[in-house]
């Protein structure tokens, strides 16, 4: 265990534990008394009597893609709407705000994306309370189209910033907003008691115990999975997948129905959705946790109907501050022991299942599919642990050696009360997937095994892995400091950080977890003088201590 106390200067107000990457930066307007603000455009109101009845029905069939929200267009660009503001020191912001009244969350559509390097784009809500990663030049493609990750909250904001000296001309045009109604909220319109939890309560937070023979496998595996917000108010599961060459080349693994009326440059993916209080199929509620591990924009590079697959390439590389994992893989196409699914559905915090009959190779109406055998279908009796539902789409099956063998493509298996209803499932095959077709454009072997080695498997790299020590405790903002009635602590990188806040004789006063991306101490009831904040990795154990000075 490593201890790293570092002091600081009495009126620095905002400091890192250690440098920052790029993109990491809090909103320019922040610390700044900004005299003008810009009009909220405020988008019309929808009519959800008809959606909800269509929910109703879509909800069952695991071939959609589940809907969370709805898109409303909208046509703003930095010419004809917002605000733009000079700076004294010669740096400019454009802000625009939107309002979509009842919404959860809003998340936004370009169809002209351009940003020159140095810039920054950033998109918070209303209160301050969320916000995504920063957007800069490294999202910029050949289309010119982008899609964002949503934002709690009907009120979201548009910020771009130019610091002074820093040449060239943005653009960005906004052709549409996600409303977004639900999101593990089913019905919200008509019962406010029901909230996160609703997919079915047989399920299993990933962080269950499913066995002695995979646990320690899901714990890595769990962070190559991803909840995909497919731009057009549609979620999908995907997950990260290494490839021979272990290069750490940012392929996501999904499913080809995902890809029905949408683009993947508007894609966008979040990791590390991991309940920090896990329920295991006993109707409790699983506790949130608000991570910012988010990141926009994919290329597609191949996809078939054959196995219902698609694999994309994100625009950007993982951030090596990222605890995530690059999925390894069998293309053998070898029929496993058992097999785990890890995945979201109906849009809800990470879940996992498990089927201990070992899956069987069918032709499912021409896509070939592993079936997990349950009801009229094969044999077996459905998922032995949890199950998968809408939402779940595209999601990794693994093999008992936690390689990655399929993605889901359909199937009747779902809840019965706090029991799986014993029904099937079917998944898309890897080993079809491989080597399918007369292109690179509809199989995998060219991108995932660039050097053609024939290698039948490759292992999971996880992101982390060869990292300096010293940047284990990195990609933290505490502020500010001095402080009078609260300590902010932005957290972009750990899904299980702890604090613990001392006074100067070494007495605790509070204690608690910070794996939100936002997280505040309220310090407001505390005698001026020095206190001391220790953060705690709970994965490395790894922990820092920091000054902070209360002064009313």
């Amino acid at each position: 265990m490593k201890q790293i106390t570092l002091f600081f200067l009495l009126f620095f107000t905002i400091f890192s534990a250690f440098p920052q990457g790029g993109g990491e930066e809090l909103p320019e307007s922040w610390d700044l008394n900004l005299v003008r603000i810009p009009n909220i455009i405020r988008l019309p109101r929808l009519d959800f009597e008809n959606i909800l009845q269509q929910d109703s029905i879509n909800d069952l069939d695991k071939t959609l893609p589940w809907r969370y929200g709805i898109e409303i267009p909208l046509n703003l660009n930095m010419q004809h709407g917002g605000l733009w503001t000079a700076l004294p020191n010669g740096g400019k912001i454009w802000q625009a705000t939107i309002k979509s009244a009842g919404a959860l969350n809003l998340s936004v559509n370009f169809d002209d994306f351009f940003l020159p390097p140095g810039t920054r784009l950033q998109l918070y809500n209303d209160t301050k309370s969320d916000i995504i990663s920063a957007l800069t030049s490294n999202q910029n493609s050949s289309q010119g189209h982008l899609g964002t990750w949503f934002i709690e909250g009907e009120i979201i904001w548009i910020e771009y910033y130019q610091p002074p000296g820093v040449q060239g001309t943005p653009k960005l045009n906004i052709n549409s907003v996600i409303h977004g109604y639900r999101m593990g909220r089913l019905n919200v319109l008509i019962d406010e008691n029901r909230g996160l939890n609703d997919s079915g309560e047989c399920n299993y937070d990933v962080n269950c115990p499913i066995g002695n023979d995979f646990d320690s496998k899901k714990d890595v595996l769990k962070k190559a999975v991803a909840l995909l917000n497919l731009g057009n108010g549609h979620l999908c599961s995907a997950s990260l997948i290494n490839n021979t060459a272990n290069d750490k080349t940012p392929y996501l693994l999904t499913a080809n129905h995902c890809l029905d009326n949408s683009n993947p440059a508007l894609w966008s993916a979040r990791f590390n959705w991991v309940s920090p209080t896990p329920v295991c199929a006993t109707g409790g509620d699983s506790g949130d946790l608000q991570t910012n591990f988010t990141v926009s924009g994919a290329e597609l590079k191949a996809k078939s109907s054959l196995s219902d697959f698609a694999l994309v390439e994100l625009f950007t590389p993982i951030p090596e501050s990222w605890d995530v994992a690059f999925a390894g893989w069998d293309n053998s196409d070898t029929n496993p022991t058992f097999e785990v699914g890890i995945h979201h559905p109906n849009g809800d915090i990470m879940k996992v299942c498990r089927d201990d009959s070992g899956a069987q190779k069918v032709d499912a109406n021409g896509t070939k599919v592993w079936l997990i055998g349950g009801g009229t279908h094969g044999a077996g009796n459905g998922w032995e642990i949890g199950t998968t539902e809408s939402g779940s789409s595209g999601s990794p099956l693994f093999d008992q050696n936690g390689r990655i063998i399929g993605q889901l493509y359909a199937g009747q298996s779902a809840c019965a009360g706090l029991q799986n209803n014993r029904d099937y499932d079917i998944y898309g095959r890897f080993g079809v997937s491989w080597n399918n077709g007369n292109s690179p454009q509809s199989r995998l072997k060219e991108w995932l095994d660039p050097a053609n080695t024939g290698n039948a498997t490759v292992e999971t790299l996880q992101n982390l892995l060869n990292t300096p020590d010293f940047q284990l405790i990195g990609d933290l903002k505490i502020y500010p400091n001095p402080a009078s009635s609260m300590i902010t602590v932005m957290n972009n990188r750990y899904p299980h950080l702890s604090f613990v806040f001392s006074n100067a004789m070494g007495q605790q006063i509070r204690a608690g977890n910070l794996s939100n991306t936002m997280n505040t101490i309220a310090v407001d009831n505390l005698s001026e003088g020095i206190y001391f904040l220790r953060l705690v990795d709970e994965d490395s154990k790894d922990f820092i201590t920091k000054k902070i000075i209360i002064k009313h």
